[in-house]
Formats: structure tokens, C-alpha cells, sequence
């Protein structure tokens, strides 16, 4: 009675599986069946690739089904069909919650149902930005295009030309220009006291003009 003890891990996981076995209910709707209203398959299963194996085998069938139709129970399509068997098969995985696309960066553990999804997911870690922003003179990239459509908001708004170091924006490129010789002015502070129009009017005596007042002339062009 102690051959358990060889195997414990064979021997939990077999127990582990008795105590969570999951049931995974098929929902196919066959619309060839006479019954009314009809039935839906209900077969029960208790891993993920055998329901998965289970609709693909008996319910969508081979490569003779023309008509690429989802009958599962409730679909929003409504009977819609699709263009190609592999888009019904991806689609079916909205019902069965199959996720074949497991990170492969190591600790991540996130799973996808689509592989356009985990390609996209994928460049979270490899920082990877791909879209660029279209707007002319924008050179900001994204890792997807939603990102991109977001900021792109930025642009049509009245005010698209945006500085690169602060939160201001700007309606004409000129403006931005002159507001970016703010950034550019010397960081200890010049640009918080506007000096008059020309720099040196009123200000400073003729005496005084000396190196050290040249930061203060490029800030009387801030906006």
C-alpha cells in the first residue's frame, strides 16, 4: 500500500485534477437537428483541448464546410458567417475561453486568444514601438495604434504643435518656437523674469551689460 510514496507527484496531481475538475459545457447549437426548439450539444469535458478538439472535429468539420457559421449558444453574431474557417475558429474561442497564446518572456504568465493580441502584449517588454506618429513634425512612436489614435487627439485639437519638454501647446509652429527658448535659456531661473522688449532697454545701465546678462535677452520670448 506504500507504492504511492515512489510517485508523490504523480500522485498528487492525479488528485489535484479529481478535486478541481472543471467542467467545460460544448454550446453548439446543431442547426440540422429536427428537435424544437433546438438543443444545444452539451458534452462535457474536462480539459480545454479536448472541448476545443471536440468542436473542431465534430461541429466545425473539415475544409468541405463552405459556410463558416458559429452556432454556439447565444452568439452575438446571430448567425453571421465568416470569410474564412481559421476567423470561425478564432472567433469560437470567445465561447470556449481558449487561450493558445501563452507570453514566452519568462514570469509573465499572461495568455491570449488571439496571436495579434500576444504580439502586440509582447512589445510591453521588449519596448518595442513600431507606430509612429503621423502628425508632420511629431515624431512620438507607440507600441500599438490605439496608443497612436489617443494621442493623435493631441494634433486635431486647436492647438496641435505641443512642446516636447513641458505640457504646453501651441496653434502655429512660430509660437512653439519662440516658447521653446524657454528650454533652451539658461536653467538657473532667467526664464521666470522676463526682461524688457529688447533685453537690455530700460533695465540695465549702458555700465553693467556684461556676458552675464545675455540669458535674460532670449527670454523675453516666451509666450
Amino acid at each position: 500500500h506504500h507504492h504511492h510514496h515512489h510517485h508523490p507527484g504523480a500522485f498528487f496531481r492525479y488528485m489535484r485534477q479529481q478535486c478541481i475538475k472543471q467542467e467545460l459545457i460544448c454550446k453548439w447549437i446543431d442547426p440540422e437537428q429536427l428537435s424544437n426548439p433546438k438543443k444545444s450539444c452539451n458534452k462535457t469535458f474536462s480539459t480545454m483541448h479536448e472541448l476545443v478538439t471536440h468542436v473542431s472535429v465534430e461541429h466545425v468539420g473539415g475544409p468541405e464546410q463552405s459556410n463558416h457559421v458559429c452556432f454556439w449558444e447565444e452568439c452575438p453574431r446571430e448567425g453571421k458567417p465568416f470569410k474564412a474557417k481559421y476567423k470561425l475558429v478564432n472567433h469560437i474561442r470567445v465561447h470556449t475561453g481558449e487561450k493558445p497564446f501563452p507570453c514566452p518572456f519568462p514570469g509573465c504568465g499572461k495568455v491570449f486568444a488571439r496571436s495579434e493580441n500576444l504580439k502586440i502584449h509582447k512589445r510591453t517588454h521588449t519596448g518595442e514601438k513600431p507606430f509612429q506618429c503621423e502628425f508632420e513634425g511629431c515624431d512620438r512612436r507607440f507600441a500599438n495604434s490605439s496608443d497612436r489614435k489617443k494621442h493623435m487627439h493631441v494634433h486635431t485639437s486647436d492647438k496641435p504643435y505641443l512642446c516636447k519638454m513641458c505640457d504646453k501647446s501651441y496653434t502655429h509652429p512660430s509660437s512653439l518656437r519662440k516658447h521653446m527658448k524657454v528650454h533652451e535659456s539658461s536653467p538657473q531661473g532667467s526664464e521666470s523674469s522676463p526682461a524688457a522688449s529688447s533685453g537690455y532697454e530700460s533695465s540695465t545701465p549702458p555700465g553693467l551689460v556684461s556676458p552675464s546678462a545675455e540669458p535674460q535677452s532670449s527670454s523675453n520670448l516666451s509666450p
